[in-house]
């Protein structure tokens, strides 16, 4: 029986984030995804965007698709999600990826985002584009990687309800994710780009909040390190999907 893979997106994108993995994982494993609420057909729509309604709608699409278990895969902030519905629903949980995933530990990303949270009130487009720059620094006198990653988010985030962006800044300043994640013992894959200083800023103890993590770091990549280096991921998760039952004996 094939096992199967969900997909979650980070914000402003959308579930094409994730369209070379599902090509070349479709063949081996039942592969699905869906766009966050806010996100898609329903970007620039008002929604109720919390934490409970995060996972609520990650709860009905297994539902909806009559999923049992899966591996989950989520990219940025889409590491708040599914680490509450892993840790809800451990039985139908595999493992878990997370792409330039972070959490709230004491860091120059949090910081950042405590400072955009303080003045949430400016005018949305100024606010999205100091915002958007804040989060993807340079990295060096040439970096293509935060200079694609700032466009890319200013451009799409300006699609967005202008709450969705604000309402995240406050989950991620006081839910406490990094306990969540301690709670973990299923398998653990965390990929980021070697160019994402900033949001590695936040895992500097990573390794004892998840003894058993699997962490890879991929050469030449910003945040969303699966988009700049597809091949290269492709080998990192294929391995750890193919392995990982031996990471944690109860799932063999």
């Amino acid at each position: 029986m094939r096992e199967t893979i969900v997909f979650i997106h980070g914000l402003t994108g959308s579930k094409q984030a994730f369209r070379k993995q599902i090509a070349y994982l479709a063949d081996s494993y039942n592969t699905y995804v869906y766009d966050l609420l806010g996100h898609g057909e329903d970007r620039g729509k008002a929604v109720d965007f919390t934490l409970k309604n995060l996972v609520k709608q990650l709860e009905d699409f297994f539902e909806e698709k009559g999923i049992e278990r899966a591996h989950i895969c989520s990219l940025s902030y889409g590491c708040y999600p599914s680490t509450i519905f892993a840790n809800k629903w451990q039985d139908k949980v595999l493992s878990l990826c997370f792409i330039g995933g972070h959490y709230n530990s004491p860091s120059p990303l949090r910081d950042i985002f405590q400072q955009y949270w303080d003045c949430r009130n400016e005018p949305y487009p100024l606010w999205l584009k100091k915002y958007s720059h804040a989060i993807y620094p340079k990295d060096g006198l040439i970096d293509p990687y935060s200079i694609v990653s700032n466009k890319v988010y200013y451009k799409y985030g300006l699609e967005l309800h202008k709450d969705i962006l604000r309402d995240a800044l406050e989950h991620r300043l006081n839910y406490d994710l990094r306990s969540d994640l301690a709670s973990l013992t299923l398998p653990v894959l965390w990929v980021m780009g070697d160019h994402d200083s900033l949001y590695k800023s936040s895992l500097r103890d990573l390794d004892q909040v998840i003894p058993h993590v699997v962490y890879s770091e991929l050469k030449h990549a910003g945040h969303a390190a699966n988009l700049f280096q597809p091949n290269c991921f492709k080998e990192v998760y294929g391995v750890f999907l193919g392995d990982f039952s031996s990471v944690n004996p109860r799932y063999a």
